[in-house]
């Protein structure tokens, strides 16, 4: 059978031609009877089937161009995806291939459609995935969610299995995204149909990104946020991390360990791809971190020795009370022995919310440090309810005044929740301030910075309060009237101004001896 397979095709031909040797003549008459027809009805049909299959091509290229590349892709300044230009060329070629057959062939085109169609449902059944794939992309194209060459992250069931990438194409049944891990991802254009899409560059090309950091509770908060915040900068050097937007740093919560502060900037992924901006981002701030002694907090236990240690401290102890007042920036000058001395005499002060601690010219005898709660502090404005100029918070001080020499109350002070505060009386603090020049400087500057933003906030509030100026709404008539005034105006003084200076000139020297 080998041998037989091996020699059955040179065998074939070599019969065929002898058997055309033997019968030459009839076959060379058919040939010749038979060929000019053949010969004339190929030449016929293949010049019509030719200018219509043409004719075909040169209007989908002039769609391609002038409509898809060049409308479209003007308007979106994307490049078009391949899908919408096959749609359009093969719903072409069918028109086109209709036309064949209904003028070059004769055929009745009513019965291929019918035919069409029973073939189309047979093979929709079959094919319905497929289809819904393709009916999936035209939504696609149609509702614009995303471009080609936007970044999108595609919501999965769980946070840590969405998928970030940037769209590459969609074509007739599936979508082509490159992660930022630089892999390609295919998706069914009916299983992105069904899920969620954030789309990073839409409405802007730039989008934020979020970076958190533990640091310990002993470092300061606004250290914290002056050092993450000088690294988020250093990283804006880098091309595709923007500096407008602003980045920013937030406190995000508190745990165990420490703060977590949540760094917040924003990238344009032309550029920089996510993960490398939090690359550079990640190395500019530890290296900040390092450089400032800020190190990142991590997980940690604490082991006490002894029972009576106080993790809180009570403000109804002096030694307590001593700790929360040295804290403050009023008191850091004053020496040990200096803090110990005020703190007996200081009077403690609870108020409820709502409660009036002093109003607005009452006698100023006295100054507040407030430990716990907020208080608001109002100027009166006549004809108007009292305008807040000032919130005081825990560990601020208030009521300055009276140790500089005011015997006034600038202002009503009043417990916005339940207060916690200490009055410290003019007669125990005047021996300090007398012999501590930098305690009265802070004082009369923090005095001086209290009224001026109560001045500001008053005059802010007056100027809003002045009604607006009420214009008369012209009328249709009166602009029209306005309108010919104005361009008889120009009129005359284009082509008579010779006749308007002598008249003016008139006017004025009757005026003259109108007064003398």
């Amino acid at each position: 059978m080998k041998i037989i397979g091996r020699i059955w095709i040179p065998a074939g031909v070599f019969v065929a031609f002898l058997l055309t040797l033997l019968n030459c003549g009839d076959i060379y008459g058919a040939f010749i009877e038979h060929g000019r027809f053949v010969s004339q009805s190929f030449f016929f049909y293949g010049v019509q089937i030719g200018a219509w299959v043409s004719s075909a091509f040169l209007l989908n290229r002039l769609m391609v161009v002038f409509f898809w590349d060049g409308f479209i892709g003007g308007i979106s300044d994307r490049p078009i995806p391949r899908l919408p230009k096959d749609v359009t060329a093969i719903l072409i070629f069918l028109v086109a291939g209709l036309i064949v057959a209904s003028t070059v062939f004769n055929k009745d085109t009513t019965k291929i459609l019918a035919a069409s169609g029973v073939v189309s449902i047979v093979i929709g059944l079959a094919l319905r995935t497929v289809i819904l794939d393709l009916f999936m992309g035209l939504a696609i194209h149609l509702d614009r969610p995303f471009k080609m060459g936007d970044w999108i992250m595609i919501h999965q069931n769980r946070k840590e299995t969405h998928i970030v990438a940037e769209v590459i194409e969609t074509n007739w049944r599936t979508t082509r995204l490159r992660t930022t891990r630089n892999n390609m991802v295919v998706i069914p254009n009916s299983k992105l149909g069904e899920t969620i899409v954030t789309n990073y560059m839409e409405p802007k090309p730039h989008f934020r990104m979020e970076l958190d950091f533990m640091v310990d509770f002993e470092v300061a908060s606004e250290r914290a946020i002056r050092v993450l915040t000088a690294g988020m900068r250093a990283a804006c050097e880098n091309e595709g991390i923007l500096n407008d937007p602003e980045p920013e740093v937030r406190m995000k919560e508190s745990t165990l360990e420490g703060m977590v502060y949540e760094l917040r900037y924003f990238i344009l992924p032309k550029h920089i791809s996510p993960n490398e901006s939090l690359h550079v981002v990640n190395r500019t701030v530890l290296d900040h971190m390092i450089h400032s002694g800020v190190m990142p907090a991590h997980s940690k236990e604490e082991v006490f020795l002894s029972r009576d240690r106080k993790r809180s401290l009570d403000m109804s102890q002096d030694k307590d009370l001593y700790q929360l007042l040295e804290r403050m920036d009023l008191f850091s000058s004053l020496a040990p022995g200096e803090l110990e001395k005020l703190i007996p005499g200081m009077a403690k002060c609870c108020l409820d919310e709502g409660q009036v601690l002093y109003r607005q010219e009452d006698v100023a005898t006295s100054m507040f440090v407030c430990l716990e709660g907020l208080l608001g502090s109002y100027v009166g404005i006549r004809n108007a309810t009292p305008l807040k100029t000032r919130t005081i918070s825990a560990g601020q001080y208030f009521g300055e005044g009276a140790m500089l020499g005011k015997q006034w109350r600038d202002s009503t002070v009043s417990a916005a929740t339940e207060v916690l505060l200490y009055e410290i009386k003019r007669e125990d603090f005047e021996p300090m301030l007398a012999c501590n020049v930098s305690l009265q400087r802070r004082l009369e500057a923090s005095e001086s910075a209290v009224n001026e933003d109560a001045r500001l906030s008053v005059e802010k509030f007056v100027e809003e309060m002045k009604p607006e100026p009420q214009t008369a709404r012209p009328s249709r008539m009166r602009k029209v009237m306005n309108l010919w005034s104005k361009r008889k105006k120009s009129q005359e003084q284009a082509f008579f101004t010779s006749f308007l200076d002598d008249e003016q000139g008139e006017k004025n020297n009757n005026d003259s001896d109108d007064e003398t």
